[in-house]
């Protein structure tokens, strides 16, 4: 089957080849061979496997960037499971190169080839700042925020409900018509605000995936309002909450001050931000409340001597062991 067209910008993209033109986690991508010297012109790079679709949500006319890869193996019979990636941007790369590595060899790796779509935003930018603390928090009236440490406002905020429509009404049509998928091997996978995205989706909407892979969960966010929300899926019936796997993670040094923000002008400022988050004391609660849970497979794992920023390369390959486990098709 053909894919659609996808509206872009004035343009119409059709199984476009990935052309990164744009910074990913590694800080710069140069074609092999060129040496990347100051003012010398360059090709951009093509990433085998990959493509990249600029598309339209509906209602709000956001336009969100998908990078899709999918491995080179062939599929299994009933397709290859879908890695769904929050802030696109700043974590493809990472992501599709832990699975295209290690998948290479399951029998000592355990991980199953998968396709990775990650979601994010047009432009250069690892993060567009604005637009992802509104798509991925959770619906709020009136929020209560501690102060920023930059000092500026928070942008508007409580966008999660309509990032899940666009995801499972626009970004999962695609992705199947695209590539053979396996829809019971679904993993949301997010860091930070989108580790926060992962369990609020979990917590109300189970079943909108098989797996969640929540790194560094912001579970902070407005007085800890994803407590309720896990409240609220606890007291539902077994048979509503339905079977999911929940991979949580934090580094050791999330709810601490490291050596270089020690020495930072700043350092008092970053120590109350730090403090008052309880990244670390947030997490390992979370995860307590949600083992023994019936139906749901709760692994958590916290890295030592890692903060916020340089755990997400071990936890995404710890996370993908768990979620996507060559032996089970959960």
């Amino acid at each position: 089957m053909r894919a659609a067209p996808i509206e872009t910008q004035g343009r119409t993209v059709r199984r476009a080849v990935l052309l990164l033109c744009f910074c990913l986690s590694t800080g710069g991508l140069w074609p092999a061979g060129q040496a990347a010297r100051a003012g010398e012109a360059t090709s951009p790079v093509v990433v085998l496997g990959a493509e990249m679709l600029d598309v339209t949500a509906a209602g709000s006319g956001g336009i969100y960037r998908l990078m899709i890869w999918r491995p080179s193996t062939p599929p299994p019979p009933q397709g290859y499971p879908v890695v769904y990636v929050t802030d696109g941007n700043a974590l493809f790369g990472t992501v599709r190169d832990a699975i295209d590595i290690r998948s290479r060899v399951p029998r000592t790796s355990g991980l199953a080839p998968a396709v990775v779509v990650a979601i994010g935003y047009p432009g250069e930018a690892p993060y567009d700042i604005r637009r992802r603390a509104y798509d991925l928090t959770p619906p709020v009236e009136v929020a209560s925020m501690p102060p920023r440490p930059n000092g500026k406002p928070w942008p508007p905020l409580g966008g999660a409900d309509a990032f899940l429509a666009f995801i499972e009404t626009r970004v999962k049509p695609l992705v199947a018509d695209l590539v053979p998928v396996d829809p019971t091997r679904e993993v949301l996978m997010g860091h930070s605000f989108g580790g926060l995205f992962a369990l609020y989706v979990l917590f109300d909407r189970p079943g909108a995936f098989d797996a969640y892979v929540a790194l560094s969960p912001s579970i902070w966010f407005n007085e800890r309002m994803i407590a309720d929300a896990a409240a609220r899926f606890l007291a539902r019936p077994s048979a509503e909450r339905g079977d999911a796997a929940l991979f949580l993670s934090v580094g050791a040094l999330e709810q601490e001050l490291t050596g270089v923000e020690e020495d930072h002008p700043q350092a008092e400022i970053r120590r109350t931000w730090k403090a008052g988050n309880r990244m670390v004391d947030n997490t390992r609660e979370m995860a307590a409340l949600l083992q023994d849970i019936e139906g749901l497979d709760v692994s958590f794992v916290e890295f030592p001597g890692e903060e916020h920023t340089s755990v997400i390369p071990a936890s995404i390959s710890r996370g993908l062991s768990f979620a996507l486990p060559v032996e089970t098709a959960r």
